[in-house]
């Protein structure tokens, strides 16, 4: 099947932890398409809407002591919001939408605190209802790589101030980076099993030792291969 009519009206995840790359992957993904007359919309999980993006900088920055299901309450928010005003409208109109995390995130995240996964799912099939990713693919890396190399983007961004720190995407250490390295690891174990447990089709691609052409070049085979 031709790629623009497979790909039309199709929501395509990257997730993964940290240092992963994938803000760099889903810019080298988007130009792909267009460049293959596939129209296409981006939009980044939590935020992407004008709501969204307050509980963004809400959950990233501004949320020392908050609770886990507080923490999973707001982010459904977020996607809710996102879904109704982003996602569904653009999949209605054919184009194929790109999206950086989604609930995929929250399973990892807040599941490594020891928030129940099925509670989360619950949760996100009230937010979104069947608007769940056709594809999620999760980069994968160990925890001590993905750390090393967030650390490493962040240091050629910006300083500690922090209105300026929300022009980009995690400049700075947010309040999961802070986050012990056991924590961490428990995130990438979650990512790794959540074939099992999430409602649409996971794939998990390693990337620690690919380049990034090499990289795109395997999202790019997944994407043809995939089944929808």
């Amino acid at each position: 099947m031709d790629l623009r009519e497979k790909l039309k009206g199709k929501f395509i995840v990257l997730d993964g932890p940290d240092g992963s790359g994938k803000g760099t992957q889903l810019k080298i993904l988007r130009e792909y398409l267009e460049s293959h007359g596939i129209e296409v919309a981006g939009t980044i999980d939590p935020g992407g809407t004008a709501i969204g993006n307050k509980i963004r900088k809400l959950v990233k920055y501004g949320s020392k002591g908050i609770t886990a299901n507080a923490e999973v309450m707001l982010f459904m928010a977020s996607r809710a919001q996102l879904v109704a005003e982003v996602i569904k409208p653009a999949l209605m109109s054919g184009k194929t939408v790109l999206c950086d995390r989604f609930i995929s995130s929250t399973c990892a995240y807040q599941g490594a605190s020891g928030y129940s996964i099925d509670t989360i799912l619950e949760l996100g099939w009230a937010a979104i209802g069947d608007t769940w990713p056709d594809l999620t693919i999760i980069l994968d890396l160990p925890a001590e790589t993905g750390r090393q190399r967030a650390g490493v983007e962040r240091s050629r961004t910006v300083g500690d101030d922090y209105e300026q720190r929300h022009l980009f995407d995690s400049p700075t250490a947010d309040y999961f980076d802070s986050r012990p390295l056991e924590y961490h690891r428990k995130v990438r174990r979650i990512f790794r099993n959540l074939a099992g447990k999430y409602p649409r089709k996971v794939e998990i691609l390693d990337v620690k030792d690919d380049t990034i052409d090499v990289v795109s070049e395997k999202i790019r085979a997944i994407l043809s291969e995939a089944e929808f």
